[in-house]
């Protein structure tokens, strides 16, 4: 609940004190959102549906780790996320990159109250616009390594590194960006080159934070270091123009390496290298390493060594290749036992042997350049097999080349079909994007040598390099196929991928694939254990491949019964479906709890067979796109809850949520084929708007001719139409028998023309009236005009329609006859509906880019918002519409790019956010928790949570004056470790308390919820709330019910003995030990079965018995007390009653707090000391002040102090809600002590004189004579607040009601 500042009154005023005031918290509340990155309601929560991007992933691999050890980094837009394999699941999500491109002076945040636009770049990540393109993580994922640059370059060109996911240290690496500069440098890849140990003195002193601490000052200590090579080249759009000069880019270079420098310590090794091979080559070039060289020469490619440590990013040396000019690399890879050598393609086709640690170009291949290969195209993979000195090389062209690296021969060449297997015209080739060999131990077992094969079409290829061979060929045959190179396709997988393979690899000594697409926003894992090789898909994660457009809860607030339970809490409010927009026809179902319940809705049985019989894709198969769904849970168990129309497609269709298909019949009219060969329906016809009732049996859709048609969803037939005349003319006559009695009678009235005297005889009047009514029928009806909105109330009686022809018509759900006021005028057409079953109320957009709320009782329309002398006004098409749960909240989103919260009651404003993109939809959960959202140009569904929830939030009186700019949510991570979240939030706050240390300390002073109690009224007498959240006072009404569920089925069962094997005490002899445990068993016992009794009747219950020694001054007073003869049995009897140990109870820290209030006359640390507290703490504390009858020598006290503290809070009038949780909380657990001490004093009567024999007891007495006082006095101040609250929200309902008359 946010905290409502106005107070209920008839009528109010604010003082200049109180704006001054309210500024000052806008002020203060602004500052703190600015901290928690987020509106005044809501803040970032998570990204679902995004998986991967077009670029390629990495996979932090070992040897001797299993697939189950194995991690994939894939980068996301300006973060990266590593999955683990076996499960596919996020386990790291890092911070969003820090900005590379410098801002212009003077471009600050603007904004025009007369354009109502707003503009800035921003600070936040989302403005800034940087895109990561490759990430690189160590096998211990403690390090990562990603190149990123601004959006709009076409590749990286600033390297950044990150501890687990904080970003610590950055740098540039291509020249020109830091300068401001068009330049055309950019890195295309980075290679691993694996860990070396480097010493700390020859490291940058720039390093990060805690270097020197961490490590030491030592010079002689080394570190085991990530050694990479960044791959640069540079775009052919500038190998032309002249922008080589020396530009200085910030990098500290350690140096470069001259032709001689043989004697320099070895600065990298890989993990998998044995030892080292000779440099095999006898065409050795060395490089001009000198500086003014370099500065002279053109050259398009250069080598980044870079040193990565756990602090710090250090640029060891940079190789230009300028000795070939004209080589641009595209690709490289590190050979196996090959040291300090990297080999490195180019995009025209030449392949070079580089050492990085002398900078001499070994070797030129020379097997690709021969007539036959030099159209081969650009080498876009490469790739290391299994056998030692041979590489796989892929090219532009489709073909895939073996060759012997150590021998410069080309061994074979594999060709895959330039057309399509269906596609007719011009042959294009699909280019090679990945390889990968299979290295497991099933592979050898059945004598293959599996290597897959991506290309740019989205097929993967299997090919079995082992040379085909037959029994019944002679040895000069075998000889003839291997030199020829002929192998087997084992397997093909067309389509794997949509627009293309990114990346795929086979997952160490495990017949596991692992592959991503450029367009196809998934990972799949693909298993091969079928006899004939082929493979099938294990496990994946799959989103939409175009931007979604409609995003729905599964079962929303609005209409939603949620059968398993009443408050919304089941797992049916944390999935959301979601509509593909134009090229992803898909339906999808998306969970924000586990990602492993993501799942993609069936559209037929056998549709992959039926593509491939037809010679299509999947996706050609697939329904239209949806432009319209609706659910209903009431009949989910019995047939279909979901019905969605489509893009002009007349026809609707249903499916089940819980089979996850479209399993429902088609709703369509008689004379509408199903089938595409045959006549269409017309385009009149195609669905617009839909809606399902309340009891889930009937769907209703509109259609762009005005014409609404009704359906059963459990049969599918048409059960009319409104109005009722649409169908009536479609539906053939029945053929009537001969013979038929009224038949015969017509025709005889037509052949003597009957029918016409009697119209005669009919008054003028008569005629008059029946004529207005049909011309009232005919213009109750949306005629030629699409309807663009439907409702249906709780109780199936009225539907609601509006159409693009203003008119808004109420229709009669069984006799479809329209109302009686129907049509309603509205003041322009309209675009979108929303109905909130709860309140009867519509929210219904126009095209004016306002909303206005139509209320079904009165038929008036009772607010408006965002008008256009309002200047919160929307100023773009408002794309979608939501209640929230309660409907008192209302939100529109709009292209603009802004999402707008509005309280219906007052009418105004609460929250104004901006996005970087414009939302297309939006969806509100049951519980009304979290906010999901679709944008437009991003793949993924925004989710952000609602603050109110788990913090106090001011919403003010003055509506915000401008929008709040929100950054994109990350992805989660679903299994971290929970040192990680420790360490997260500890650098949070430390951040925080660094970057706004006067916000922390106003926060860490009034920012918790018990200082937010007792807000100050307008006026003096006015009714105040709390603004503490829901779950602490509601959850107070039914403590016994949560209680009940909570309990466990069965009590703990006691610990068996200790095994035999554990060593005894020394000092203790065994025999010792068994007169201890059978002394202590019987006391064990006991105490166990008292901790874990339900009788509150036994006197282990709520209790603490004191087993110290009797009261012996008690003992001294009986005693020395006089003995008188006939008193001996009395003293007796005194003596046995003292000689019973006390019992005394425990009391909570709420009682020191009334009896601490109570000498002060103040009891208002009472309700902040308990606003601290949970429901069941503060449970306790009301149970510990009197514990029964038999405690009111102590308990009678605390119940007076704490009647007289309700008593001035209800008398008060400040903090309603939370005052009368604790009052109804209180009563009920001690009204049968308090009508016990009514009852005691109403036997004894009146006190006794003192003297007497029972004076003793006239203290006692007189409390409970004050209790019962105080008790009388609450009921009357609380029966008095609530006539004074009831009859104040009467007046305001009658008001209401009365205006709601007067429009």
């Amino acid at each position: 609940m946010s905290k409502n500042s106005s107070s209920l009154s008839a009528t109010s005023s604010s003082s200049s004190e109180d704006s001054n005031t309210n500024n000052n918290n806008m002020d203060i509340i602004q500052e703190r959102n600015k901290i928690n990155d987020g509106s005044i309601l809501f803040q970032p929560h998570r990204t679902i549906g995004l998986i991967s991007t077009s670029q390629p992933y990495s996979i932090s691999k070992d040897k001797t780790q299993s697939h189950l050890d194995t991690f994939v980094t894939v980068p996301l837009q300006e973060r990266f996320v590593i999955y683990k394999c076996d499960s596919l699941k996020p386990v790291l999500v890092s911070n969003h990159l820090p900005g590379t491109k410098k801002k212009k002076k003077g471009n600050r945040k603007s904004y025009s109250k007369n354009s109502y636009l707003y503009s800035s770049s921003s600070t936040s990540s989302s403005s800034k616009g940087e895109k990561m393109f490759h990430a690189v993580s160590d096998s211990s994922l403690g390090i990562t390594v990603a190149t990123h640059g601004y959006k709009g370059r076409w590749s990286a060109s600033h390297m950044t590194l990150y501890k687990r996911t904080k970003c610590i240290d950055t740098r540039e690496v291509v020249k020109g960006t830091t300068s401001g500069s068009s330049s055309g440098w950019g890195v295309v890849q980075i290679l691993n080159l694996g860990r070396s140990r480097f010493p700390i003195s020859k490291r940058s002193s720039s390093g990060g934070e805690g270097h020197v601490d961490a490590q030491g000052a030592g010079e002689d200590k080394m570190e085991n270091c990530l050694l990479l090579a960044m791959i640069c080249a540079k775009h052919s759009f500038y190998q032309n123009s002249n922008d080589d000069d020396d530009i200085d880019d910030g990098v500290k270079t350690v140096g470069y390496d001259s032709s001689d420098s043989d004697s320099e310590e070895t600065s990298s090794s890989d993990d998998d290298d044995e030892n080292s091979s000779s440099d095999s080559s006898d065409d050795e070039t060395e490089v001009k390493s000198s500086k003014n060289k370099c500065k002279e020469d053109k050259y398009q490619g250069e080598i980044v060594i870079v040193i990565a440590s756990r602090y710090d990013l250090t640029i060891q040396k940079r190789i230009p290749l300028h000795h070939v000019p004209n080589f641009t690399p595209s690709v490289s890879v590190h050979p196996h036992t090959y040291l300090n050598k990297i080999l490195i393609g180019s995009t025209n086709g030449e392949l070079i042997l580089l050492n990085i640690r002398s900078g001499k170009i070994i070797h030129q291949f020379k097997c690709f350049q021969n007539k036959l290969d030099r159209n081969h195209g650009k080498i876009t993979v490469l790739e290391q097999s299994p056998a030692v000195d041979t590489l796989a090389v892929g090219t532009e062209s489709g073909k895939v080349h073996l060759v012997n690296i150590r021998m410069d021969v080309k061994l074979f060449t594999l060709t895959h079909d330039a057309t399509s297997k269906y596609s007719s015209g011009q042959r294009k080739a699909h280019g090679i994007t990945s390889l990968s060999f299979r290295t497991d131990a099933s592979a050898l077992e059945h004598g293959i040598a599996p290597l897959a094969v991506g290309q740019m079409n989205g097929t993967i290829s299997v090919w079995d390099l082992t040379p085909r061979s037959n029994a019944d060929s002679d040895d000069d045959d075998y000889a003839i196929n291997l030199m020829e190179g002929r192998r087997t396709l084992l397997c093909q997988m067309e389509n794997a991928h949509p627009g293309g393979v990114c990346r795929l690899n086979y997952l160490p000594q495990e017949p596991l694939l692992l592959s991503s697409g450029i367009k196809s926003n998934s990972l799949v894992m693909h298993i091969f254990d079928n006899p004939n090789h082929t493979g099938r898909i294990l496990r994946q994660r799959a989103g939409h491949v175009s931007p979604p457009s409609l995003i729905r809860y599964q079962y929303s607030s609005n209409g939603g019964i949620l059968a398993s339970m009443a408050d919304g809490t089941d797992a049916a409010s944390c999935q959301i479906l979601s509509c593909g927009s134009t090229g992803d026809h898909s339906l999808r179902l998306f969970s924000t709890a586990r990602s492993v319940l993501d799942r993609e809705f069936s559209q037929g049985k056998g549709l992959t067979k039926k593509a491939s019989d037809l010679g299509l894709n999947k996706a050609d198969l697939y329904l239209s796109e949806i432009v319209g769904l609706a659910t209903c849970e009431a009949r989910s168990r019995d047939w279909g809850d979901l019905v969605s129309i489509h893009k002009n497609h007349a026809m609707a269709y249903v499916w089940s949520t819980k089979r996850k298909a479209q399993c429902g019949p088609v709703l369509r009219q008689e004379g509408w084929n199903v089938s595409a060969m045959k006549v269409q329906p017309p385009k009149s016809a195609h669905a617009t708007a839909l809606a399902i009732s309340s009891c889930g049996n009937f769907a209703v859709i509109g259609t762009k001719g005005g014409v609404i048609y009704k359906y059963n969803i459990q049969s599918g037939l048409p059960r009319g139409s409104f109005p009722r005349d649409a169908t009536n003319k479609e539906i053939k006559r029945k053929t009537q028998a001969a013979g038929n009695v009224m038949r015969t009678t017509k025709m005889l009235e037509r052949g003597l023309k009957i029918h016409k005297l009697r119209e005669k005889e009919k008054d003028e009047d008569v005629l008059r009236a029946e004529k207005q009514a049909k011309m009232k029928i005919l213009q109750a009806r949306h005629q030629d005009a699409e309807v663009v909105g439907l409702a249906i109330d709780t109780l199936n009686k009225t539907l609601v329609s509006v159409g693009s022809d203003s008119k808004l018509i109420l229709w009669s759900f069984a006799t479809h006859a329209p109302h009686r006021r129907s049509p309603i005028r509205l003041s322009a057409p309209a675009t979108k509906l929303v109905h909130s079953r709860d309140s009867n109320l519509l929210a219904i957009a126009l095209e004016d880019y306002s909303v206005i709320m139509f209320d079904c009782s009165s038929l008036a329309v009772v607010r408006k918002f965002s008008l256009r002398e309002n200047f919160h006004r929307h100023t773009g098409i408002i794309t979608d519409l939501a209640f929230g749960p309660d409907g008192r909240k209302l939100f529109t989103s709009s292209l603009d790019g802004s999402l707008r919260v509005w309280d219906v009651p007052t009418s105004t404003c609460v929250d104004w956010m901006t996005f970087a993109s414009a939302p297309t939809s939006l969806a509100l959960s049951s519980t009304g928790e979290f906010l999901a959202t679709s944008h437009q140009g991003r793949l993924g569904i925004s989710l952000w949570c609602d603050r109110t929830f788990f913090q106090t939030v001011y919403l003010g009186v003055q509506p915000p004056t401008k929008p709040f700019q929100m950054d994109e949510p990350a992805a989660v991570a679903e299994e971290e470790d929970r040192g990680d979240l420790e360490l997260r939030a500890k650098e949070m706050n430390e951040s925080m308390k660094r970057n706004y240390p006067s916000i922390i300390d106003n926060m860490d002073t009034n920012d918790d919820d018990s200082r937010h109690l007792n807000p100050v009224p307008k006026k003096e007498g006015l009714i105040t709330l709390s603004g503490l959240p829901a779950a602490h006072w509601k959850n107070l009404f039914h403590l016994e019910l949560v209680k009940e569920r909570n309990k466990p089925k069965e009590a703990p069962k006691k610990p068996p003995s200790a095994p035999f094997f554990l060593q005894w005490r020394a000092g203790e002899t065994m025999a010792l030990r068994e007169d201890k445990n059978d002394q202590t068993k019987k006391n064990d016992d006991e105490e166990w079965d008292a901790a874990w009794s339900d009788d509150d009747d036994e006197k282990h219950t709520s209790t603490a018995i004191d087993f110290d020694n009797c009261n012996n001054k008690r003992k001294s007073d009986i005693a020395n007390t006089p003995q008188t003869e006939g008193h001996d049995s009395s003293q007796s009897s005194i003596i046995s009653k003292s000689k019973r140990k006390k019992v005394t109870h425990t009391r909570s820290d709420l009682v020191s707090i009334l009896q601490r209030c109570s000498q002060d006359s103040n009891f208002e640390a009472v309700t902040e000391y308990l606003a601290s507290m949970g429901p069941s703490a503060i449970d306790v504390a009301f149970s510990t002040l009197c514990h029964g009858m038999h405690d009111l020598e102590e308990g009678l006290p605390l119940l007076h102090l704490a009647s007289l503290w309700l008593l001035e809070a209800c008398q008060t009038k400040k903090n309603y809600e939370v005052i009368n949780a604790y009052i109804h909380r209180f009563l009920h657990i001690h009204s049968s002590t308090i009508s016990g001490v009514d009852a005691s004093r109403q036997q004894n009567g009146k006190p006794d004189r003192p003297g007497t024999k029972n004076y003793e007891n006239n203290v006692d007495r007189q409390l409970q004579l004050e209790l019962l006082d105080s008790i009388k006095k609450l009921r009357t101040a609380h029966h008095e607040a609530t006539e004074r609250m009831r009859n104040k929200l009467q007046q305001s309902l009658c008001l209401l009601r009365h205006f709601s008359r007067i429009v």
